[in-house]
């Protein structure tokens, strides 16, 4: 009975940091488990060699996670080759990233699962860089870059061969390449399953790759995500070589049928209720892409020599994340040779509102500052340094449970779900400046009085 118990234990909170996890991610300037291997005169050298290379290697890893395709010819030179050929005609900045420069970028770094010899050494190793450090880089180099996540979604590695089908069997290298560099780290973060006894009586690898709508609904419950994504490998070996195919595809996505659409960007139910980190709240549902269950989110195909299939799902995985985040990238870069002054009206109903509103602000990368002009009970009178597409910065407060709008787009207008409501039914019914709010009205923008000199 207390072995049964010490193991449930152990599965609720395998399962609670799972569910953590896919409430925001991890940090997306960690590049974790990065293979080194390296071979030198002796134990030492090789270690120094190999755990420079994994640094350029993580520093290629960061930089094409942030950016968008597009702009990779042009990203930072991390190897010997120290050019980006056309970036100066392209209006971009050649910045080459030297071993020393590198080093002060890293924060710090984990070893794991280390193994040397007389000449060579091996291991997985986690780098933490600089977050200020990077974005000075990427501005420097002219590179509008992302950082804004979705949440987290569980991810099915489903492996096809001419053998069969393969999900939760022990030799689904498929699997195991998902697991061995974990992808919390993403903007478009994804986490496979634990793979118990549970997992496997929820579905099997036909119902997975079927799209058994139940089975999934079940996984999805089962780790407190709002998207589950089957992820179809198909091998097939011709001679001395593997030919791949992965797929990408949506297998279930929460949404709920609300009867206005704009419910859908103010995060407010049906019935009013605020939605904290729930189902409506903006990219946590992960709706970025408007896809539909069966759809294929991410497509790739591969042909590589037999005989390393690990690397060659490494590669796999690499490309159709960085595939499948392209949409999300596009709405959320920030692009800092664009800048406009938003002059905007915070409404609150209690300090802590207000400081959940001036903290989403100062705390996204899409904002340059924050001047407080006016303050009062109820409400701020603000300008805002916004960088690129306003619309982009909308997207960035939903991610942080908040409502930013425009009714005529001069004046821009932030609050909580619940407040937003309030203010959009009063200016439907008032249509005055500031939503028509008289002297009773329990939220309020502040009056326009002497400028104060606070700056965020």
């Amino acid at each position: 009975m207390i072995i049964i118990r010490r193991a449930l234990m152990v599965l609720a909170a395998a399962l609670a940091g799972f569910s953590a996890a896919c409430a925001a991610g991890d940090d997306v300037f960690v590049v974790p488990r990065v293979t080194v291997q390296a071979q030198a005169d002796s134990a030492t050298a090789a270690k120094n060699i190999a755990q420079r290379e994994g640094r350029r290697k993580a520093m290629e890893i960061l930089l094409r996670r942030l950016t968008i395709e597009d702009d990779w010819p042009y990203l930072p030179r991390v190897g010997a080759d120290m050019n980006a050929e056309g970036a100066v005609d392209a209006g971009r900045n050649v910045i080459p990233l030297s071993d020393d420069t590198l080093e002060d970028l890293e924060s710090g770094f984990e070893v794991y699962n280390e193994k040397s010899s007389a000449r060579t050494y091996r291991a997985f190793i986690t780098y933490r860089f600089k977050p200020a450090s990077v974005r000075r880089l990427l501005r420097e180099a002219g590179i509008p870059y992302s950082e804004a996540q979705t949440r987290t979604a569980l991810v099915l590695p489903v492996l096809q061969t001419e053998n069969g089908i393969y999900l939760w069997e022990e030799n689904n290298p498929w699997m195991a390449a998902w697991k061995v560099r974990p992808y919390n780290n993403e903007l478009t973060p994804m986490a496979a399953p634990l793979g118990d006894l549970e997992d496997s009586a929820v579905i099997s690898a036909r119902e997975a790759l079927a799209l058994n709508t139940e089975a999934l609904a079940r996984m999805a419950e089962r780790y407190s995500v709002s998207q589950v994504i089957v992820a179809h490998a198909y091998l097939q070996q011709a001679g001395d070589e593997h030919k791949l195919r992965v797929r990408l595809i949506n297998g279930f996505r929460e949404s709920a049928e609300l009867d206005n659409a704009s419910d859908i960007m103010t995060g407010v139910s049906a019935d009013g209720a605020e939605e904290f980190g729930g189902a409506l709240q903006g990219p946590a549902t992960n709706n970025f892409n408007p896809a539909k269950v069966g759809d294929v989110l991410a497509e790739a195909w591969f042909t590589r020599p037999a005989g390393n299939f690990p690397q060659l799902a490494e590669e796999a995985i690499e490309v159709v994340i960085a595939k499948h985040a392209k949409p999300w990238k596009e709405q959320t870069l920030i692009d800092h040779t664009e800048a406009a002054l938003l002059e905007a009206s915070a409404y609150f109903r209690s300090l802590d509102e207000w400081a959940k509103i001036r903290a989403a602000l100062i705390s996204t990368p899409l904002v340059g500052s924050v001047q407080v002009r006016s303050l009062s009970r109820y409400g701020a009178e603000m300008l805002v340094r916004a960088y690129g597409d306003p619309d982009k910065l909308v997207v960035a407060m939903e991610a942080q449970g908040l409502v930013l709008w425009t009714e005529d787009g001069e004046r821009w207008m932030v609050a909580t779900p619940s407040t937003a409501q309030g203010v959009r039914a009063d200016s439907r019914r008032g249509g005055r400046r500031f939503g028509g709010y008289d002297e009773g009205s329990p939220v309020q923008p502040a009056a326009y009085e002497e400028p104060s000199s606070i700056q965020y």
